[in-house]
């Protein structure tokens, strides 16, 4: 049974400041992927100097599986991801069997800011083709999806509440119906 909500975004911080207010909210504990990661392995630059760029990266890997793991067994939490983590290995199908998966969908002027940002050399249409593709498989992969276009945190969180709520409602209709 599913007890748990995740929220994913191309916008990390934003899922995790969204997932922070959420947790609050809606009475639930609260825990960040990227955090426990951070907390359980510490100085992760210091890990790929000393393992090596390839042998760090399977090693940090291999880590995030096992707290996703851990994390999917987790009960009434808002558990924040990032959704490179989420999709990679078999952590989607860890977290959506105990998880209802939230993605907040953001404008692409947002996406190509932070990517613009994080990065050097990144062309205008690499950017939408990068949106676009990751755009369309949260979404086809989510239960519910939320257009926090407007970005601003309070709206957003209000938002999320509702869609959650009518969500559970149809879900509810759904199960009377194959009761009845």
């Amino acid at each position: 049974m599913k007890t748990n909500i995740a929220l994913i975004c191309l916008l990390p911080n934003y899922s995790k400041n969204i997932s922070k207010l959420l947790s609050d909210k809606l009475d639930m504990f609260y825990v960040n992927v990227e955090e426990m990661v951070d907390f359980e392995l510490g100085d992760l630059e210091h890990i790929l100097n000393t393992l090596g760029e390839r042998d760090g990266r399977k090693f940090i890997r291999d880590s995030e599986n096992k707290i996703i793991k851990n994390v999917s067994n987790f009960e009434n939490t808002i558990i924040s991801i990032n959704p490179i983590t989420m999709f990679a290995n078999r952590n989607f199908d860890r977290i959506s069997k105990t998880s209802y998966i939230v993605y907040l969908q953001i404008a692409p002027k947002f996406f190509k800011i932070r990517a613009q940002e994080t990065a050097d050399d990144i062309s205008e249409s690499m950017l939408n083709i990068a949106f676009t593709e990751r755009d369309k498989m949260y979404v086809d992969r989510s239960d519910i999806v939320v257009n926090c276009s407007s970005y601003k945190t309070s709206k957003a969180v209000k938002k999320v509440v509702s869609s959650i709520n009518s969500f559970f409602k149809k879900l509810n209709k759904t199960r009377n119906k194959k009761v009845g």
